[in-house]
């Protein structure tokens, strides 16, 4: 069990991630001041340069926790198809989707300092992926057993790659753009469900 020690730092830690995610949505990156969180959680402006080192680390730890909700999202979409071409699908249109209603996202790609915080998700964007990548790799082996792992996981790679393309530069509609990416990939998936469907 945590102990009240570790509570109260992680109860901190999501109060000033609240105050520099309601910093950014108002006033984009430019608008995030360490010592306005600071204010506005009512510790001391050092409190949280501790906690983030600096301006950069505390957008990464904002993105970081809303990529995770965000994922929860994604991941209920990919289970609640049971092929893996729907459930890519599925996963792709609501993560587009998700992404084009954001608060932070509209705020990280069109408030000022947007060629900053934009980077998180274009040429700095391998934390993220990373993040992403973890989370929908361990999701789609559970519920695409019979893909191997590498090409399950070459999948989630190409779709987030897509999904980041599309969030930073808009293109066709969500469902467009989900039917496309699942058309380009369903031969690939369905060699594999074939070669399934044979061996039983």
């Amino acid at each position: 069990m945590d102990s009240f020690a570790d509570r109260t730092k992680r109860r901190l830690h999501n109060e000033l991630l609240d105050a520099a995610y309601d910093a950014i949505v108002a006033g984009g990156y430019d608008g995030l001041r360490m010592a306005e969180v600071a204010r506005r959680t009512g510790v001391s402006r050092q409190t949280v340069y501790n906690e983030f080192s600096d301006k950069w680390g505390l957008l990464q730890a904002v993105t970081t926790r809303e990529t995770e909700r965000f994922l929860l999202e994604v991941n209920a979409a990919l289970a609640a198809e049971s092929e893996p071409i729907a459930g890519l699908q599925a996963a792709v249109e609501r993560a587009l989707a998700l992404a084009g209603e954001n608060p932070l996202v509209k705020a990280m790609l069109g408030q000022p300092g947007s060629d900053q915080a934009s980077q998180l998700l274009t040429t700095r964007g391998q934390q993220l992926l990373e993040v992403s990548h973890q989370a929908l790799d361990a999701h789609v082996r559970e519920h695409w057993p019979e893909v191997p792992p590498e090409d399950a996981t070459s999948c989630v790679d190409i779709a987030l790659r897509v999904v980041l393309s599309h969030i930073v530069t808009p293109g066709p509609p969500p469902v467009a753009v989900a039917a496309q990416l699942a058309r380009v990939l369903s031969p690939f998936l369905s060699q594999h469900r074939l070669v399934q469907s044979r061996r039983q």
